[in-house]
C-alpha cells in the first residue's frame, strides 16, 4: 500500500467533491476521495478491520479509479493508487468476487475461451431472441437481465484475431515496423474496429506484427489482484518489448496505459528490467501514432456519410496518458464531418472495467447522464478510443432508446480514406429500437 505519508497528504479540503462521479450521483461523503482515503487511513492505523466489515470495504471498492480527484486535488494525492493498494489488501484476505474470478481468471488470460463466448453471443444476437427480451412485457419482468444484456454491442462482428496472421504486410515496401497489441475487448467485441484500423495502417506503409499476447492486466490491477497483474505483465513483456519494433501500438487507451507501467513489475536491477524500461517509450496510443508518427494525410480523404461527431475521452487516455488533441485532430480532418464538443467529454462514463456489472445502480446513473449529454450534443456518431467505454456508452444509449453508432477515430479515418474492410454503420435515430418493439407488439 502507498506509504502513510501519501495518505496523510489529503487535507480533506473537498475539491474532489466537484469532480467525483460517484459523489455527484450519491452525495455520500464516503463516496468521495477524501472519505475513501480517510477509511484507508483508519485501516492502516488499526482502527478498522475491513475483512470483518464488508460494508466499509465496499465503499473503497465503489471507486471508479477515474483519476478526476487527483487532477482537482491541490496536493495531487494519488487516490486511485491508494484504492488499488487497499483492494489488494482485500483480495489477499477475501479473494476476488465471483464475477471477477470467472472473467479475469477464466476468460481474459485465455483468448480462445473469450472468442468462443463471443461466438455464442453472435449466435444469440442473430437468433432474434434479443428483440424478444427487449419487448415491454419481458423488460418489466427481467429488468436487471436487460441491463446486463444491453452491454452486448449491436451487429457484433467476429473476433479480430480470427483470420489474422502473426504478420500483416503492406502491398509496397514497408515504411515502419510496429507491434500491434490486441486487447481483450478490442478482439472480442470490436473486431470491425481492429480490422479497419489495421487496413489504414497498412495503407500508410506499416509492417504490423501481432504477437500472441494475453490480457494487459489492467482489469486485474483495478480489482486489486496485483499478483495476477504481474504475471500477465511479465508474459506480455517477453512478447512485445523487442528491439526490432519501432513502435508498440494499441487501439485501446486502457491497454496503452497498462503497458506503459510494466516497468513496475520487473526487477529494478535485472537485464529484463533494463530492456523493458528502455523500450517503454515506444508504447503509443493508435491516435497519437497516426497523428505524430504517420502524419495526417488529408488529400485522399472523402466524406463518410456522417454529418456531426462528438468524442468521449476515456479516463486512461485523458488523465492517464494526457491524450486529448490527437483524436480530435483526426476527427476534424475528415471532410464533411463537423466536430462538436459535448458537455463533460472528459467525465467518467461509469464503465471502469467490470464496474458496470459489479455496481449496476451507480454505473447505470452515470451512463444515463452521459447518454443525455451525447444526445444534447446533436451528433449522429460518437467516437471514443476505449473499447470498454464503447461498451458502457453503447449500453447507456441503448437503455435510453437512442441509436448512435460508436466508432474509433481511426476507424472513421479508414472509412474516409476508402480502405476500411467493413460497411459503414447507418445513422440511427433516438427511439429506433423502441419503434421496432412497439410495431412488433401491435401485431395480432
Amino acid at each position: 500500500m502507498p506509504g502513510y505519508e501519501e495518505i496523510i497528504r489529503c487535507n480533506r479540503c473537498g475539491f474532489c467533491q466537484s469532480v467525483c462521479p460517484t459523489y455527484l450521483h450519491s452525495h455520500d461523503e464516503v463516496q468521495v476521495a477524501r472519505g475513501r482515503i480517510h477509511l484507508t487511513r483508519l485501516l492502516l492505523e488499526g482502527k478498522y478491520d475491513f475483512t470483518k466489515d464488508p460494508e466499509l470495504a465496499e465503499k473503497v471498492d465503489d471507486c471508479l479509479l477515474c483519476g478526476s480527484c487527483t487532477v482537482a486535488c491541490p496536493s495531487s494525492v494519488k487516490t486511485d493508487e491508494i484504492m488499488v493498494a487497499a483492494r489488494n489488501d482485500f483480495v489477499t484476505n477475501r479473494g476476488l468476487k465471483l464475477f471477477q474470478k470467472l472473467v479475469y481468471g477464466g476468460l481474459l488470460p485465455r483468448k480462445e475461451r473469450l472468442e468462443r463466448v463471443t461466438s455464442l453471443m453472435r449466435l444469440y444476437e442473430k437468433s432474434g431472441a434479443r428483440n424478444v427480451l427487449y419487448g415491454k412485457v419481458l423488460r418489466r419482468a427481467f429488468d436487471r437481465l436487460v441491463y446486463y444484456e444491453s452491454f452486448l454491442p449491436d451487429n457484433l462482428s467476429k473476433p479480430a484475431r480470427l483470420g489474422l496472421g502473426p504478420i500483416v504486410r503492406p502491398s509496397s515496401a514497408p515504411k515502419i515496423k510496429i507491434a500491434f497489441f490486441l486487447g481483450c475487448a478490442s478482439n472480442a467485441f470490436w473486431g470491425r474496429t481492429v480490422r479497419d484500423s489495421l487496413s489504414y495502417l497498412i495503407s500508410r506503409g506499416a509492417l504490423i506484427h501481432i504477437p500472441p499476447t494475453t490480457c494487459c492486466g489492467e482489469p486485474h490491477r483495478s480489482s486489486g489482484d496485483l499478483t495476477e497483474t504481474k504475471k500477465l505483465a511479465l508474459k506480455n513483456s517477453e512478447l512485445i518489448f523487442k528491439e526490432e519494433y519501432e513502435a508498440i501500438v494499441t487501439d485501446c487507451s486502457t491497454c496503452a496505459k497498462a503497458l506503459s507501467r510494466y516497468d513496475e513489475f520487473v526487477g529494478p536491477d535485472s537485464k529484463e528490467g533494463e530492456r523493458v524500461r528502455a523500450l517503454l517509450g515506444r508504447v503509443v496510443d493508435l491516435n497519437t501514432f497516426v497523428v505524430e508518427r504517420l502524419g495526417l494525410r488529408t488529400e485522399d480523404l472523402k466524406p463518410t456519410g456522417f454529418g456531426t461527431v462528438t468524442y468521449h475521452d476515456s479516463c486512461h487516455a485523458i488523465r492517464g496518458l494526457g491524450i486529448r488533441e490527437a483524436p480530435r485532430a483526426i476527427l476534424s480532418a475528415i471532410p464533411g464531418l463537423a466536430f462538436r464538443e459535448m458537455e463533460g467529454a472528459d467525465s467518467c462514463c461509469g464503465g471502469a472495467g467490470s464496474y458496470g456489472f459489479t455496481h449496476p445502480t451507480m454505473s447505470g446513473r452515470i451512463a444515463a447522464d452521459k447518454a443525455a449529454k451525447i444526445a444534447k450534443s446533436g451528433a449522429d456518431v460518437l467516437s471514443t478510443s476505449c473499447p470498454a467505454c464503447a461498451l458502457q456508452l453503447g449500453a447507456g444509449l441503448k437503455r435510453a432508446w437512442k441509436t448512435v453508432p460508436i466508432l474509433h477515430p481511426v476507424e472513421l479515418l479508414a472509412h474516409s480514406a476508402g480502405v476500411a474492410e467493413s460497411v459503414p454503420p447507418t445513422i440511427g435515430h433516438a427511439g429506433d429500437r423502441q419503434a421496432k418493439v412497439d410495431k412488433r407488439e401491435r401485431r395480432p
